[in-house]
């Protein structure tokens, strides 16, 4: 008995854990292992063609202990995989907060896609991101208040991140 509950443990600790990190395949066949550590505390990404590290240590977590979660999706429209860091937010959990990382295919690394600042939008960070592939748009929502706002994104010819719609 005292056996079982060990292995038990084991497994499901062993599952909680690998459930946290993302492998896939990018379209040059390089495979990417997104690995988050001590909480989201930073996040590892290795690759399979250089085998290099990279650490990503800007990871905007919950105050209020709200679990994180990876998200793998191709936010920028461009073929290749990118990732999302996502929670609920700290309020009422009404909406879930989405930092978004592209996936750079010259240095084949990963970088934070950040809201312009010459643009206002409804939203001050990504929210409740819905991805629309046949108009190539990210749309984004939030709520204040008792309303609830929605902006459009799109990414232009040179992959740069334009707001289409307030």
């Amino acid at each position: 008995m005292k056996s079982l509950f060990l292995f038990s443990f084991l497994f499901f600790s062993f599952y909680c854990y690998s459930k946290k990190s993302i492998t896939f395949h990018q379209k040059n066949k390089i495979q990417i292992l997104i690995k988050p550590v001590n909480n989201f505390e930073k996040i590892e990404i290795s690759t399979s063609k250089n085998h290099k590290t990279q650490i990503i240590d800007s990871i905007q977590t919950s105050i209020t202990g709200k679990e994180m979660h990876l998200e793998v999706a191709d936010y920028n429209f461009d073929g290749y995989q990118d990732f999302a860091c996502y929670r609920t937010d700290d309020g009422m959990g009404v909406y879930t907060i989405y930092q978004i990382f592209l996936y750079e295919r010259i240095n084949e690394q990963f970088k934070l896609l950040q809201i312009p600042s010459v643009y206002n939008p409804n939203c001050d960070e990504f929210c409740d991101i819905k991805i629309d592939k046949k108009n190539k748009t990210m749309q984004s929502s939030c709520q204040a208040g008792a309303r609830w706002h929605v902006d459009i994104w799109k990414f232009d010819k040179n992959n740069k991140l334009l707001l289409a719609k307030k």
